[in-house]
């Protein structure tokens, strides 16, 4: 019993090892949120990508926008590091017209396509 607790513990460790050190092209979540049952469905995702460019950055915060499911709105922010005081990008995801009035604050005139990708890159 103690042996194949110890094989399972080794093959589990070997497995974890040899996953965590794979990026996807250089972009890594370093904090991301799941929607809570009951509770307005907002999220958000740092990406960091070392020395990215404005269009790198735009161009991050779009793919992984592509995947977003489940929210009303998402926050995401490329940095250069994980402790990087500025970011390179950010960037608001709205799912609908309902998410966009009730989050934006805005008196902006209304996206014509849903769901909306806001980015900001100063």
């Amino acid at each position: 019993m103690r042996l194949r607790t110890i094989a399972a513990a080794i093959a589990a460790l070997t497995l974890t090892s040899c996953g965590t050190n794979q990026q996807d092209a250089g972009t890594t979540a370093a904090r991301a949120s799941q929607p809570q049952g009951g509770h307005p469905r907002i999220g958000h995702t740092d990406l960091i990508l070392p020395g990215a460019t404005k269009q790198d950055a735009q161009d991050a915060i779009r793919n992984r926008a592509k995947t977003l499911t489940g929210y009303e709105l998402y926050y995401l922010k490329v940095t250069h590091s994980r402790d990087a005081a500025q970011y390179v990008c950010r960037a608001r995801w709205y799912a609908d017209p309902d998410a966009y009035r009730t989050h934006s604050g805005t008196q902006d005139a209304w996206p014509d396509a849903w769901p909306h990708l806001a980015i900001n890159c100063p």
